[in-house]
């Protein structure tokens, strides 16, 4: 992508998180007016049981169902390298915040493949009918929060303004802004570990993700964030998700997803 050399003011439509191209590498979309689910895959290169899982989120939450209604995020781990193979795209951060996650729902157990829907663990993913009521329970609600995102992509980074506003009275310091930049059609040929042998696939890996960030008083928040991307970023597979989520319990109230532009 071009790098940017102009500041550029955007006068576009915005609906339900689609990407709307606009000079200069820019693109911007705004949330549904219902609820979007987030669905958080804890997943790992070192857990033979996780393929399944990276294949159901491409399959279920990436190729079949409706951006307004999901939005996906895999989140790899690292305590699983010590089994032998190093995953490349774990973070311990990443783990941090499952653990985190754990505790707030009562349990100081992790584990590999975990689903999560907006912020709360959900066991029978694997049930179709349960999923779908799973989803179908948030997106009928009306959303509690507007978010509205632009992605500049600059030769070697990504700058994300995002800005938004609750609908009704919150406690502010009681919800936070994450933005994530992922990526899909990643591969490794894993050649140690529980997968020796196994070329893994996957989709809506989290390559970077920033937050808590801050909600004023009045409920509204602009946050401008850059990003460095990764040597291996392909750009034109790649997206950012913008999610609130409430800090004591772990609810993600509203997320939005942005397919990076063409140029």
């Amino acid at each position: 992508m071009k790098a940017l050399s102009l500041a550029i003011t955007l006068l576009v439509m915005l609906t339900w998180g689609y990407p709307i191209s606009t000079k200069a590498s820019g693109c911007a979309a705004s949330s549904s007016p219902q609820r979007t689910a987030l669905v958080e895959l804890y997943t790992s290169e070192g857990c033979n049981s996780c393929p399944p899982a990276d294949r159901w989120l491409s399959r279920q939450t990436v190729q079949a169902w409706d951006p307004r209604q999901i939005t996906a995020l895999a989140f790899h781990v690292d305590y699983w390298d010590r089994l032998g193979w190093k995953d490349r795209f774990a973070q311990p951060a990443f783990s941090a915040r499952q653990r985190a996650l754990a505790a707030q729902q009562g349990s100081q157990t992790v584990y590999t493949p975990q689903i999560m829907v907006s912020g709360q663990t959900l066991m029978q993913w694997r049930q179709p009918d349960i999923f779908a009521r799973r989803i179908a329970d948030l997106t009928t609600q009306p959303a509690p929060a507007d978010l509205q995102v632009e992605l500049f992509a600059e030769a070697e980074q990504w700058r994300v303004q995002t800005t938004g506003r609750m609908r009704s009275p919150v406690a502010s310091n009681n919800v936070g802004v994450f933005v994530a930049v992922y990526q899909d059609q990643l591969s490794s040929q894993v050649t140690a570990g529980e997968n020796t042998g196994k070329r893994l696939w996957h989709d809506r890996v989290v390559r970077s993700l920033e937050g808590p960030l801050n909600i004023d008083p009045n409920g509204h928040f602009t946050h401008s964030v850059l990003f460095r991307l990764p040597n291996e970023f392909v750009a034109r597979n790649a997206g950012v998700v913008i999610f609130l989520q409430q800090i004591l319990d772990g609810e993600v109230l509203q997320a939005l997803a942005l397919v990076a532009c063409s140029d």
